[in-house]
């Protein structure tokens, strides 16, 4: 990296640091440090839920699904648009009247505490996986273009994401988001048109279409659409498996509603959600068309050689990387810090939400109805992040090579995110699962949704989503009728309140 590189690697981490610097006076109370006093507007509630989202890892998988495969990916487009009504229309307006800081204190609303600390744990364990895979992944995928080690990047990356989260709370979480949202989609922006200097759009389309990187379009594959579950992805597994995905995501993680809980009203809340679509298609676009450029570039400057072996799965491909490094000086800078931004949004969003759900949900009941304090919300930032970082420093890189970790990572992210969707769905829209039902069933779907996730092969990688909660989904039924029939009578009163079914047929 040149100087001036590091320059512009430097301001973006300093700005950062001072947005932290500017929201840290208004941290007194726990609404303000978790849910920024519940004032937020749609810009920076909906970009922030899109690029938190994003990571080291997205930030290259695109391209790179792109790169070696065709266009197949996009096909999630319109799933950010599916998804985004039901949100906005039953999701949103649910659970605005009840003015949560965690999401899972729903759950004891309409079970009990058992329930909501369970998906509250799960929470917090799903998301210190994420947090330290995506610090793992900027290191290494930085290191791979620049002077600087992977430890170094980590520790850099943890240290300034922890402290601007520590000074400034979810204000300045939302706001670095926006910047950060600005930073990563610019050097994007810039990158495509470098790739593409040499080469016009018609150009690279037409190169792309010579050798199969437009495919499922042309030339037409007629797999894409074929019902087997065995095809890598067609696009029923892409509608199917990918709206379970993002609904867990946009339903059931508290990363992303807490977001909904900042708003200042629920049309701002609304609005964001419809906006976090919008800069999502915007994104996978963009990243599509740099793909298409650097696998147009790679064949035009004879760098890839095999074309048959480009489609081999690799976090990032050595044509990529290639192109990185012969950046502008400058340019490689707001890459690095556009990298740093996709990890450090999904750091920063990790901690304050673990914080939140450990504060609201686990704390009064491992500590006899204790309540934080503001000193408490700081310590425990801290600590996670000081925790985070320690796992991509170690215990991250122990579980196998960057291939591997990547698929394992995804697979147990995958894992736990259905059986938290399915805790929602069954408390809004069922009104026979009952407490001990949930519980037990939960617990069962997990253990079989990491089974079949790690041990059915071959399906369709955006089918273990769907799986994976009809895997939660039956067992929660059939210990909810076992329960029933060993006498157990749920509290009518809290049902009535906080589940749709059952509040809608009161009314008839």
């Amino acid at each position: 990296m040149t100087k001036l590189d590091i320059i512009t690697l430097i301001l973006y981490l300093t700005t950062v640091l001072y947005l932290g610097l500017r929201f840290r006076s208004k941290n007194k109370t726990h609404a303000e440090f978790f849910l920024a006093g519940r004032n937020m507007g749609f810009i920076p509630i909906g970009l922030s839920v899109m690029v938190t989202s994003f990571s080291a890892i997205n930030y290259l998988a695109f391209p790179n699904e792109v790169f070696g495969f065709g266009l197949y990916v996009i096909f999630a487009i319109p799933v950010f648009f599916i998804i985004a009504w039901p949100i906005s229309k039953i999701w949103m307006p649910f659970f605005h009247s009840m003015q949560l800081t965690s999401a899972y204190q729903y759950l004891e609303l309409r079970f009990n505490w058992q329930v909501r600390s369970l998906a509250s744990a799960l929470f917090i364990l799903w998301r210190l996986i994420w947090m330290a895979t995506a610090l793992y992944a900027a290191g290494n995928l930085l290191a791979a273009f620049t002077s600087y080690k992977p430890s170094t990047v980590i520790i850099i990356a943890g240290i300034v994401a922890t402290a601007y989260t520590f000074i400034g709370g979810m204000r300045a979480v939302m706001w670095t988001d926006v910047l950060q949202f600005c930073v990563l989609f610019g050097s994007i922006a810039l990158g495509l048109l470098y790739a593409s200097k040499d080469s016009s759009f018609a150009e690279i389309f037409t190169i792309a279409a010579q050798h199969g990187r437009l495919k499922p379009f042309t030339p037409f594959d007629p797999s894409y659409f074929s019902l087997d579950p065995r095809i890598r992805m067609t696009f029923f597994s892409c509608i199917i498996g990918v709206s379970v995905a993002f609904l867990s995501r946009y339903g059931s993680d508290q990363v992303i509603m807490q977001r909904y809980f900042t708003a200042k009203n629920l049309r701002a809340a609304q609005k964001g959600i419809w906006l976090n679509a919008l800069a999502s298609a915007f994104a996978i676009s963009l990243l599509a068309l740099f793909g298409l450029a650097i696998f147009a570039h790679a064949v035009k400057s004879g760098a890839l050689t095999d074309i048959n072996n480009a489609a081999i799965p690799k976090l990032a491909k050595p044509q990529f990387l290639a192109m990185i490094k012969s950046f502008p000086s400058g340019l490689t800078g707001l890459f690095a810090s556009g990298l740093l931004a996709a990890s450090m949004s999904s750091i920063d969003s990790g901690i304050n939400a673990c914080s939140a759900a450990y504060i609201t949900d686990l704390h009064p009941k491992i500590f006899k109805n204790q309540t934080g304090t503001a000193i408490l919300d700081k310590i425990l930032t801290l600590s996670l992040g000081i925790l985070s970082t320690t796992l991509a420093l170690t215990l991250i890189p122990l579980i196998g090579k960057t291939n591997t970790l990547f698929m394992i990572v995804n697979k147990v992210i995958n894992g736990l995110g259905s059986p938290l969707l399915a805790l929602f769905l069954l408390g809004m829209f069922s009104k026979r699962v009952n407490a001990p039902g949930i519980f037990i069933g939960t617990i069962t779907g997990l253990a079989a949704s990491m089974y079949i996730t790690f041990a059915v092969k071959p399906l369709a990688l955006h089918y273990y989503a769907a799986v994976n909660l009809l895997a939660t989904i039956i067992p929660c039924y059939l210990f909810s009728i076992i329960a029933s029939w060993s006498g157990y009578t749920p509290a009518t009163n809290k049902i009535t309140q906080t589940c749709l079914f059952w509040r809608k047929n009161s009314k008839m």
